[in-house]
């Protein structure tokens, strides 16, 4: 289910969803959303006041699995109405000044909440539920991080596996990608290809040197 709308941005959303297999969706807009903006895709469309508990339930709000709250004000009294009508639900809230998040929480703990300026970010968690927390980890100093190296030339042209074996083996770091001069290899286990003078991306508590990038791969040869 879908709270709120914003032509063009609403519409991008609800199509991803529908390509992710999470539909059919439910879209609910204010007195003024007009017209059902989709009418030739898998959507019901309802039209009321947001924050009045019956047009919530003629939505069907309080028999969704997932409800994604997402309008342009940060109100938080859409979200203390959801929070009456959706105990069980997956509810991701956006938010264009993420400093409000606490105050969301503080109504519900369960909520998510994700930036209004990343509606990409918005169908991802709405489709894996926690994946906005690994994001914000990521992105949190003193923790796990994302870090690029390149590779000296006198490591010669390890391929993309050597290149994850040894950054999981000798560092406990998982390889994202590795980008040589022509191409981007993302997420390709078992990929036996050369590429040299390339730049590994990874997940680590550190950045690692390519002097120590050298090392672990001799290690693993």
């Amino acid at each position: 289910m879908v709270l709120g709308y914003v032509a063009g941005r609403t519409e991008g959303i609800v199509c991803q969803l529908l390509a992710d297999g999470a539909g059919p969706v439910v879209l609910a807009a204010a007195d003024d959303g007009g017209v059902h903006p989709m009418p030739g895709e898998s959507v019901e469309f309802v039209r009321g006041d947001l924050t009045d508990e019956a047009v919530l339930r003629r939505a069907g709000a309080d028999r969704a699995r997932v409800v994604l709250v997402d309008v342009v004000d940060d109100n938080a009294t859409l979200a203390v109405a959801v929070n009456h009508l959706t105990p069980g639900a997956h509810v991701v809230v956006t938010l264009q000044d993420l400093g409000r998040a606490s105050l969301v929480r503080y109504v519900n703990g369960r909520f998510r909440c994700v930036q209004w300026h990343s509606p990409r970010m918005v169908t991802e968690e709405l489709v894996s539920p926690g994946i906005a927390d690994v994001y914000a980890e990521l992105m949190t100093e003193g923790g796990a991080s994302t870090y690029s190296t390149v590779v000296p030339e006198s490591a010669g042209s390890p391929s993309v596996e050597l290149c994850r074996a040894s950054l999981r083996r000798r560092h406990g770091a998982t390889l994202l990608a590795v980008r040589d001069r022509d191409r981007l290899i993302v997420n390709r286990a078992g990929d036996t290809s050369r590429p040299r003078g390339a730049t590994v991306y990874y997940v680590a508590s550190e950045r690692l040197s390519p002097q120590r990038l050298v090392w672990s791969l001799r290690q693993e040869e």
